[in-house]
């Protein structure tokens, strides 16, 4: 397999984007994607991103359709829309969060937000670069419209 580093944003430097690349390896190897699973080791992401997992288990396990438990969740296909603080560099937890999926990855201070596969969750929470992590809510303009 081959990996062409070409067109790579200055931020994930080839350094930075390999790290992170071995890190989701190890963590893959040594399980501790599955461990995740349990309640201590989604310490780091919100309740609502635990409830969606869960949801996400569940309606694998039954071969049904995943239903949102919260409605104000933003899901793009079978991606979750998150707010991520970094622990230290923004740009590492950016590129162990591309790593895992992330799409649409945009930084502001210490946040990485983006749309994260719902199935990387609990990988996205054991990343050593995130501090915590939430689910970002749709919100409406409250009103009657008459002014």
């Amino acid at each position: 397999m081959a990996i062409f580093l070409t067109d790579v944003p200055s931020c994930l430097s080839s350094r930075r984007l390999w790290g992170a690349v071995f890190l989701v390896s190890a963590l893959l190897t040594c399980g501790a994607v599955t461990a995740a699973a349990s309640g201590e080791a989604l310490a780091k992401v919100g309740p609502e991103l635990r409830v969606l997992y869960e949801s996400y288990l569940a309606a694998r396990a039954s071969g049904r359709p995943l239903v949102v438990p919260d409605p104000s969740l933003q899901i793009v296909e079978d991606r979750v829309v998150v707010d991520a603080v970094a622990s230290a560099a923004v740009g590492d937890l950016e590129a162990g969060l591309i790593a895992l999926g992330m799409r649409g990855t945009v930084t502001a201070g210490r946040i990485v937000s983006g749309q994260i596969p719902i199935a990387q969750i609990p990988a996205m929470a054991v990343l050593p670069s995130l501090t915590f992590a939430r689910a970002v809510r749709a919100t409406t303009q409250g009103g009657t419209g008459v002014r």
